[in-house]
């Protein structure tokens, strides 16, 4: 009887009637999940928490150790022959190698040691995390004596972009110029073909420009997005104002005029980062005449000693070894830090630093000297009585989706600040609470710094001014540790060894101080957070500020200079058609070259060289 009852209730369970209940339930339960689901949203609500979970146990490296097996490799396969070999997929690279394979008889290789750029690099306000991610090169400055005091070690952060679009995929997209006068000034130290007249049209040329701006200073149609991250922030308006009654407009910094301020002008196209990755080489990669090679490490420029001619490149790609000849150049664009350091194990630079680490000298040349960067002090912070409470992730991703929202967004607002013949001096950029933790921990600040301060900054009612030194008196250099290419090289920022880059950027914390005390601050109540280091000086003084400076500052990640360009050898390594000095069939082209700081960010400075020496080059072999 039990079994025939068993039997009746399994047939019951298998009609079509109870079947089709037992769907309708689990699409009860399921319906609402599926309706609300987003397929691109989960998407990039996946990226974002693998990736931020990824950089929060990530330890940067201490060496190319990646590469080592094949640097111990003793055969040397051969690669074929190019036109043009480039060494470096940069903001620079990947410029050249787009505009040299549009000459279809020109025959490329680029050579790039990191790889593609991935999802989470779109992101533009992912920027602080990416630093501390494996397409960042990993670089900490060697302990300092006059910086930097306030970091783990004494040592500062110097981020550089490892993968395809160099720094451009992992920097804040801010596209600043700089001043005319920054170029004209590179023409007066005797490069002529560098004023701001003559490299004005090369900005234009890479611009497509969605910035209502002053006229004649925007490019339409070029292959990089500029546009402004939209909506603007709830205090953005208290910033403008509050300059105004300080007698500073809004205006297009990279139009007529550069002192007041503004909405940043940023390299975003539909709410993603433009790396020169993303604008320029993803359309070159597809010519059959351009060959990109990513994950690989060059470790020699091949120079025949007798000739003084550069023949080639060694590098490792896969555990192996191989050379690569160039028939017409050999083109060096991986970075201010990265450049000379090939350029040294390669045999060129100063005399009594290659022959005391057994490199044999081939050129003389001041290579790695003349290290220059934008200081920036990141400790004003200031506590307002206006909360914002930041938008669900899967908000911000739908609004991102759509090409705006705070995760379109890196930096908000710049302005600048007068200084001698009315050059800027001084940039300052306003960062407007977000509602969401602050990233601020991984400027490797020391850990009483951490727990004493940063701790007390509160992302729903502070704001942050960021002050920036934009022509600093003090130089840096940058040397090999060894002869061995997979050491990194020693950079040495020595930040404020003159005391007057300290003493200018005292007075563009006084001057925000006084910013924030303007009405349109006062609104909100904006208050300064205490700073608790340097407790030995009078709160606030000159002698407390410039304790603070040495403690917290850090860099605005824009090295240059260390190959610069100039009329004579002495002093310069390229010149003004960026050749390098005494050796046939080699250049370099990137932010090293230039020879002077700019008013801005280097980026579009960068892009802008690359352009240049684009039409050099193709004039040169026409």
């Amino acid at each position: 009887m039990i079994r025939h009852k068993e039997v009746l209730r399994s047939r019951f369970l298998c009609t079509p009637l109870v079947k089709m209940w037992a769907t309708l339930s689990v699409l009860l339960v399921i319906l609402p999940k599926i309706i609300n689901s987003d397929p691109a949203v989960d998407f990039y609500k996946k990226v974002i928490n693998e990736n931020v979970a990824k950089v929060e146990n990530y330890k940067l490296p201490k060496n190319n150790a990646e590469f080592i097996n094949g640097s111990q490799a003793t055969e040397i396969k051969d690669f074929g022959g190019y036109d043009f070999i480039i060494i470096g997929a940069g903001s620079a690279g990947s410029v050249l190698a787009t505009r040299l394979s549009e000459n279809e008889n020109f025959k490329i290789l680029l050579l790039e040691a990191g790889g593609d750029e991935n999802d989470f690099s779109t992101i533009p306000s992912m920027w602080v995390n990416l630093q501390m991610s494996n397409i960042n090169w990993g670089y900490l400055t060697t302990p300092q004596k006059n910086c930097c005091l306030g970091m783990k070690n004494r040592q500062c952060l110097e981020p550089r972009g490892k993968a395809i679009g160099g720094s451009s995929t992992i920097n804040a997209i801010a596209y600043v110029r700089g001043n005319p006068e920054d170029y004209n000034k590179w023409d007066r130290l005797g490069n002529p073909g560098w004023s701001y007249k003559e490299v004005l049209p090369y900005f234009l040329k890479s611009e497509n420009s969605q910035v209502d701006g002053d006229p004649g200073f925007h490019g339409k149609g070029g292959l990089w997005n500029i546009q402004y991250s939209l909506p603007p922030s709830e205090l953005f308006s208290n910033f403008l104002q509050a300059n105004k009654e300080l007698g500073l407009e809004a205006l297009d910094y990279n139009g007529y005029r550069q002192i007041g301020a503004s909405k940043s002008q940023t390299n975003i196209k539909r709410g993603k980062r433009q790396s020169t990755g993303t604008a320029f080489l993803s359309y070159a990669r597809e010519r059959r005449n351009l060959n990109v090679i990513t994950k690989t490490l060059v470790t020699e420029i091949i120079i025949d000693k007798k000739y003084k001619t550069a023949e080639g490149v060694v590098f490792i790609k896969d555990d192996q070894k191989f050379r690569a000849n160039a028939n017409l150049e050999v083109i060096v664009s991986a970075g201010a830090i990265n450049s000379p350091q090939l350029l040294m194990l390669s045999g060129i630079g100063p005399k009594e630093h290659l022959e005391g680490i057994g490199i044999d000298l081939i050129a003389d040349l001041p290579v790695g000297k003349n290290l220059l960067e934008h200081p920036m002090f990141p400790g004003l912070a200031f506590r307002t009585n206006y909360t914002v409470f930041a938008e669900s992730l899967n908000e911000q991703i739908k609004s991102f989706l759509k090409g705006k929202g705070p995760l379109s967004t890196a930096v908000e607002a710049v302005a600048f600040m007068a200084g001698p013949d009315n050059i800027p001096s001084i940039e300052y950029i306003f960062m407007p609470q977000t509602g969401t933790p602050s990233a601020f921990d991984m400027f490797n600040f020391n850990q009483e710094l951490e727990n004493t301060y940063l701790a007390k900054i509160n992302s729903t009612t502070d704001f942050n001014i960021f002050v920036v030194l934009l022509h600093q008196k003090s130089k840096g250099e940058i040397r090999l540790k060894s002869k061995d290419p997979i050491d990194f090289p020693e950079i040495d920022l020595n930040l404020f060894e003159k005391q007057e880059d300290v003493d200018t950027l005292i007075e563009g914390i006084n001057f925000v101080i006084k910013l924030t005390k303007a009405q349109a601050f006062q609104d909100i109540n904006a208050t300064l957070i205490d700073i608790p280091i340097c407790q030995e000086y009078e709160k606030y003084s000159k002698s407390f500020w410039n304790c603070a400076i040495r403690h917290m500052s850090m860099t605005m990640y824009h090295p240059c200079g260390t190959t610069a360009m100039g009329p004579n050898s002495t002093t310069a390594v390229v010149d003004n058609q960026l050749r390098v000095y005494g050796i046939e069939k080699l250049r370099v082209v990137d932010a090293g070259v230039m020879p002077s700081t700019v008013s801005g960010h280097l980026n579009a400075p960068t892009i802008m060289i690359a352009e240049k020496i684009s039409d050099v080059i193709k004039a040169t072999y026409n």
